[in-house]
């Protein structure tokens, strides 16, 4: 690469999704040392996994999962917003602090001490935390611009909010932690707002304005988000209660059945299969689309234990996971490799899927459901080849991921754009 093509990727989206595939891998990886190295007896405690379960779902979450929204937020607001305060050097501190947070809870893990893992993770919990609130800034000029009549509408701006209110809510959720429900409400407060507000948002932001397939009509998008937000509301104060004990576990089954339905209908699906598949069929993310075809599916396996019972780990909502791990993780990324094409100017009609990551995602994804219903699998039988399935297809996504961001930075095909093609009609506004 030539110091002219450094130059103009330094300070890019680029480093934030790499940095987000490179921490993805060794969660991964600790996963699944985790699960055959066993020293912090999870299995036997319930407030140890409750515990591990928390700083877990805050590191996915407001590690490499928000690293790659970050860097599509970082790349295209300027564009769609006209606005000049997402600068390299806020985004620098952003990765810095997110990087440095999971690393302190990658080391507690590996340590093998429960002390140690607590008072490390306890470091890394804040320091994700102020990763969210150093983008308060470009976050609150966002909202300040806010166009109600914008393709994706209230949940263009919305998500940018819940960032300072989440990084306050998780700090609090940790510190309290030994009052009962606390833990629960922050797990529940992360996945159903912050999380699925986030994956909605891309929804909207590829179907609706990146694609121009007008699967939900803006003036609408008030009404549904009001929807949205009462219902992963009720959700969490459910699961707080839950946490005390007020509540039976199938009102919280019942609540996040709700929550994954209303992600599924936000959006138009009758005319997204129709644009999708058949004589009609345009262009898209076939990545997208495969995580937005999961929610109700999602949305079944959440509801199945009203009828079934909980065969699973104690303690911990599967359902979270596997929204995280599965379809959130297909729409986030695909909508980021969607992106990065853009910058290459690579015509729809030419696009390919990759589909190694694909299908190892979609493969992961059959695999965790496995894992985190069976109790055969992770507790009584010890039954490991579904999870280590999932980790094997888990890590082939993510390294063909790192392989393709690779490739097209140092072997690029063709010319990197600093401006995406279709993003340029809001420059030329």
């Amino acid at each position: 690469m030539s110091e002219h093509q450094k130059e103009k990727f330094a300070g890019s989206y680029l480093e934030l999704f790499v940095a987000s595939a490179a921490m993805f891998l060794l969660f991964a990886i600790m996963l699944t040392w985790l699960i055959f190295k066993t020293p912090y007896g999870l299995m036997d405690n319930h407030e140890r996994l409750r515990t591990v379960n928390f700083i877990f779902i805050v590191q996915f979450s407001l590690g490499p999962m928000i690293a790659v929204l970050a860097g599509i937020a970082f790349d295209t607001f300027p564009l769609v917003y006209n606005i000049r305060t997402f600068e390299r050097t806020t985004m620098r501190h952003f990765l810095q602090l997110n990087v440095l947070g999971q690393l302190f809870i990658l080391v507690g893990v590996f340590s093998t001490d429960w002390d140690l893992l607590i008072e490390l993770s306890g470091i890394g919990i804040v320091l994700l935390s102020l990763s969210l609130l150093s983008l308060a800034s470009p976050a609150i000029e966002v909202f300040r611009t806010k166009n109600e009549v914008d393709e994706v509408g209230v949940f263009s701006y919305t998500p940018g909010i819940l960032l300072i209110i989440c990084g306050f809510v998780v700090i609090a959720s940790w510190f309290f932690r030994e009052i009962d429900g606390m833990i629960e409400l922050g797990v529940s407060f992360t996945v159903a707002l912050f999380s699925c507000m986030q994956i909605a948002t891309c929804l909207l932001s590829h179907f609706n304005r990146r694609l121009g397939w007008e699967v939900t009509e803006p003036k609408s998008l008030q009404f549904r988000f009001a929807l949205f937000f009462l219902i992963a509301l009720a959700h969490i104060v459910i699961s707080a209660l839950r946490g005390r004990e007020l509540v039976e576990e199938t009102l919280v089954d019942i609540s996040l059945t709700m929550l994954f339905i209303l992600m599924f209908f936000i959006i138009n699906p009758k005319k997204i299969l129709q644009l999708s598949f058949g004589s009609l069929a345009k262009p898209h993310s076939r990545m997208v689309l495969g995580g937005y075809l999961l929610l109700p599916v999602l949305a079944v396996i959440s509801a199945g234990p009203i009828w079934t019972g909980h065969q699973g780990i104690g303690s911990i909502q599967p359902a979270h996971w596997l929204l995280l791990a599965s379809s959130g993780f297909l729409i986030v990324w695909g909508f980021a490799l969607f992106l990065h094409e853009d910058h290459l100017h690579i015509s729809l009609a030419n696009r390919s899927t990759p589909w190694i990551t694909f299908l190892s995602l979609m493969a992961g994804a059959v695999l965790i459901c496995w894992s985190l219903y069976d109790k055969n699998v992770l507790t009584t039988g010890k039954n490991y080849a579904p999870f280590i399935g999932w980790a094997v297809a888990q890590m082939v996504g993510i390294l063909s991921l790192t392989y393709l961001l690779a490739r097209h930075i140092f072997f690029p095909d063709q010319n990197w754009h600093r401006v995406p093609m279709f993003y340029n009609r809001f420059s030329s506004k």
